[in-house]
């Protein structure tokens, strides 16, 4: 039986601190119309967070308040729609899910799967010419953020140094610490951009307290490739307040 559709207005979710992940997953949604007959549509997920997510394709779902049946594999769970996105931007199209089942983590086995797994970074063989004229293998933006950085030998980031994200590419970043970490040093770090946090495994490549410390990736979280890429694009697209805007 359908749960009981509600129109009022939704209160600001509990969950937005959760870390989203940027990755496709195919799902089944079950969605009620005026009548309350039932009717299914195959969809993709744009983003997922343990409690949420943001739902790209969907034809028959557009109004705040519904309430649908999110389906993957044998897992199921009611969620209702938080927003949906405006005709004339960029989010037309999507929508953001909130799952109503109190403690239930919606995409469990995927972010479980997803979060001890590192993965090789790969070195572009071609060098781009950066800002400044020097010739590097990936080109940076700028950005801001923050970093918690730690020796590689230490198991958790308990009592990790924070630093200032200064700009960023697929290979590498640029961060403001307030003390010198020693080129060669073995590292890792999570970089804290808008609602996201991107894990990594890298090694110091340059350090000066005027200029910043240069890392160079070696390793990233599986969950997180994606997620890089996505953030990049949309930095050099200079559409970056998107990311800022939708929060799950």
């Amino acid at each position: 039986m359908k749960p009981k559709r509600k129109r009022e207005t939704v209160a600001k979710p509990a969950d937005r601190g959760d870390k989203r992940v940027h990755v496709a997953l195919p799902i089944r949604i079950t969605y009620w119309d005026e009548d309350k007959k039932p009717g299914l549509e195959m969809a993709c997920t744009y983003d997922i967070s343990a409690h949420g997510a943001r739902i790209s394709s969907l034809r028959f779902v557009n109004q705040t308040g519904e309430i649908v049946a999110v389906e993957r594999g044998r897992n199921k769970a009611y969620c209702r729609v938080v927003w949906v996105g405006d005709s004339n931007s960029k989010l037309h199209g999507q929508i953001g899910l909130q799952c109503i089942e109190q403690d239930r983590n919606l995409w469990e086995p995927e972010l479980r799967d997803m979060e001890d797994v590192y993965e090789k970074v790969e070195k572009n063989s071609q060098p781009a010419r950066g800002l400044a004229g020097n010739r590097r293998r990936s080109e940076r933006v700028p950005i801001e953020g923050k970093a918690e950085i730690v020796n590689a030998d230490s198991i958790a980031l308990n009592g990790a140094q924070q630093a200032e994200l200064q700009d960023l590419s697929e290979i590498g970043c640029l961060v403001k610490t307030k003390e010198v970490l020693l080129p060669g040093t073995d590292i890792k770090l999570v970089l804290k951009i808008a609602n996201y946090d991107l894990a990594l495994k890298g090694k110091v490549k340059h350090a000066a307290l005027d200029v910043g410390v240069g890392i160079e990736f070696a390793q990233i979280r599986k969950s997180d490739r994606q997620t890089l890429k996505f953030l990049l694009q949309k930095l050099k697209e200079q559409k970056f307040e998107e990311i800022l805007e939708v929060e799950i």
